[in-house]
């Protein structure tokens, strides 16, 4: 009787028996920890837990790489920098990978699953932001023993012991938005190893709290794995298709303020203000939960074909509604295109090169509706299954609930088009761009420089494209340099040319040696390896050169240069193609070898999404539409 009546608290006893089939030999292991717990009414909480631990179960496993265990050998026997993925990559080329998927259901045991349960239980209720929490929050977002597919340890005494002295010293500590808003404050935590091409299906919560290595995915879980060790209800949001970027996922952590209001926050000192972030579009948000959602495409609707990504995943619940409230997107669709009752119509962004889902619905009477989707971004709504991919409606810009903007091309009108870039201005980059002004090209003849003659000096900041300069200067010198702006610049000069009567000088490369942590290939040599995207990124902030020791003086009667950028910028000799949409499909406005740094296409329809591709080279590109003689990319 006492079994049933904990049974009725919570799903259903189908859920945890049919949970406890799939467990196989390891159903005893999970039944000792529902007998530990249905000793006493005292337990009924903890049983509740546990068996919320073991009907969702299922759905978790330990992602068993052989070439990740290497790398964590790797990071414990050698010193940690931004590069120790590439690094061990060449030392490793050869190694052979084997994967492996052992699934929770079948390993957890009871002893590792009792300790969780009773540690969690007792940070939720002894602590004063734990105490805020509902029972159901506190089974999602602090009783979970692992957040993806790390390795199975027991890190929340470890992250407890290491966390809970930093808060006891603060003041107004039982605040969660305070801890964490110092917590990514302190220097420690933002000692970080960042690597973008670093790539984890969970690298495992004790080596993060050593070496504290990854992009945003491992940084997010750090702070989870710090937040959930010490009580405090947090979790992981994300976005499942990057509508501005080239990637895919993206993640941020989460927590929530005395008054219930949401609190997001990233590692690097961003946070969302009432749900908005100040230089960031997500179009949908994600979060990762422990239960199974109902809601979840894949629950809903078992047995269609589903679009790769991250529909896909019956564990992501929608938290839009926290982040865009009271938006909506209601499109009618082509009346020209069947759609069968089994058929979904997916909001989808551009983002590799292809048009990828972050959102469904089911079509009624001709319209879709999209709920809570931030505003700002470009769409489309196709019709994707097993035999189909086709665009339900034109591409369009949603600017709010009745500001919808589409794209409807017009062959009728055309006009001429000049292109400077195939991709977005980086944003955060523009700060960085100011640090050009002050920087100057010298000339010597002597090697202290003692004697320099200011060839050009940086008047304006940087604008990620090259720069042609005729020094007015008559004499001849034998040694030049780039002298780095008298700010926080560290050099960040990707490319110098010195020429001579047309020719291009060559001479031995001298300057200020070393290179910062965050890059630290990127030497005074980086200003003469014809890489666009490698820089010299000084270990000074102020006062760093790079420049050319020549066999004999020369006249300087032209410099060419280029600032730290992104290569995104049109680049001479590259062949490009400029496309179009129309009717759903892309296509060519025709191609292009660059002879210079932008690109002329005549006769080209207007009101159209316009995407420029460089065949020769790169990954990152995005649509843009043209206004005022402007590509505004999108």
């Amino acid at each position: 009787m006492l079994l049933f009546l904990f049974f009725s608290c919570d799903k259903s006893p189908d859920a945890l028996e049919n949970a406890l089939q799939l467990a196989g030999s390891n159903r005893s292991e999970l039944e000792k920890v529902l007998h530990h717990y249905a000793q006493s009414p005292s337990d009924s909480l903890k049983y509740r837990a546990a068996v919320f631990l073991i009907e969702n179960m299922p759905s978790h496993y330990t992602f068993r790489d052989s070439r990740m265990e290497a790398f964590r050998d790797y990071l414990n026997k050698n010193e940690v920098n931004e590069s120790a993925w590439e690094n061990f990559n060449k030392t490793y080329r050869q190694f052979a990978r084997r994967v492996e998927i052992e699934p929770d259901i079948e390993h957890v045991k009871s002893d590792f699953l009792i300790r969780n349960i009773d540690f969690s239980f007792n940070v939720w209720q002894e602590t004063p932001w734990g105490k805020q929490a509902s029972f159901d929050a506190f089974c999602e977002e602090i009783l979970p023993y692992r957040l993806s597919h790390e390795p199975l340890e027991e890190w929340k005494d470890a992250y407890y012991t290491a966390f809970r002295p930093f808060i006891d010293k603060m003041e107004h500590n039982n605040c969660p938005e305070n801890i964490c808003k110092n917590l990514i404050q302190d220097e420690e935590t933002r000692d970080w190893f960042w690597n973008m091409n670093f790539f984890s299906e969970g690298f495992g919560a004790l080596t993060l709290l050593q070496k504290k290595y990854g992009n945003c995915k491992e940084q997010t879980e750090f702070i989870a794995y710090i937040l959930r060790s010490l009580g405090i209800p947090s979790g992981i949001d994300i976005l499942i298709q990057h509508p501005q970027h080239l990637i895919d996922r993206h993640y941020w952590n989460y927590t929530h303020s005395v008054d219930g209001h949401l609190f997001a926050f990233e590692l690097d000192g961003d946070y969302a203000i009432n749900g908005r972030w100040k230089a960031r579009r997500f179009g949908k948000a994600y979060r990762q939960c422990f239960a199974v959602q109902k809601e979840a495409l894949s629950e809903q609707y078992k047995g269609i074909y589903i679009p790769e990504g991250g529909l896909r995943d019956n564990l992501l619940r929608d938290v839009s509604d926290a982040y865009s409230p009271d938006t909506h997107i209601t499109v009618c669709i082509d009346s020209s295109i069947r759609l069968s009752r089994k058929d979904l119509a997916y909001l989808c962004v551009f983002n590799t090169k292809a048009w990828n889902p972050i959102a469904w619905c089911k079509p009624k009477s001709g319209k879709v509706i999209f709920r809570n989707v931030e505003p700002d971004i470009l769409f489309q709504v196709r019709l994707i299954n097993d035999t189909h991919n086709i665009a339900l409606t034109m591409p369009f810009i949603f600017h709010g609930n009745e500001n919808i903007q589409f794209l409807d091309v017009d062959t009728n009108h055309l006009i001429s088009l000049t292109l400077f870039r195939k991709f977005s201005l980086p944003l955060l980059w523009s700060a960085r761009m100011k640090n050009a002004v002050g920087g100057k090209f010298q000339g010597a003849n002597r090697s202290d420089f003692s004697d320099s003659v200011t060839l050009h000096t940086i008047t304006k900041p940087a604008d990620y494209s090259w720069v042609d300069v005729q020094p007015d200067h008559s004499g001849k010198l034998k040694y030049v340099r780039y002298l780095s702006a008298p700010f926080h610049a560290h050099n960040n000069m990707a490319e110098a040319k010195f020429y001579s009567e047309g020719n291009l000088l060559d001479g031995e490369v001298i300057g200020t040696d070393g290179s910062q942590g965050i890059f630290p290939n990127d030497t005074k040599h980086a200003l003469f390896d014809d890489d666009p995207l490698s820089f010299f990124d000084a270990v000074e902030p102020h006062g760093a050169w790079s420049g050319l020791a020549f066999d004999k003086a020369y006249h300087i009667d032209a410099i060419r240069y280029l600032y730290r950028n992104d290569d995104n910028g049109i680049r001479k000799g590259d062949r490009y193609e400029l496309f179009y949409q129309r009717g759903g499909e892309w296509l060519s406005a025709g191609i292009q070898t660059a002879d210079t740094t932008f690109l002329i296409y005549q006769k080209v329809p207007t009101n159209a999404l316009y995407w420029l591709h460089n065949h020769t080279r790169g990954r990152e590109e995005r649509p843009f539409i043209y206004e005022d003689g402007k590509q505004l990319f999108y």
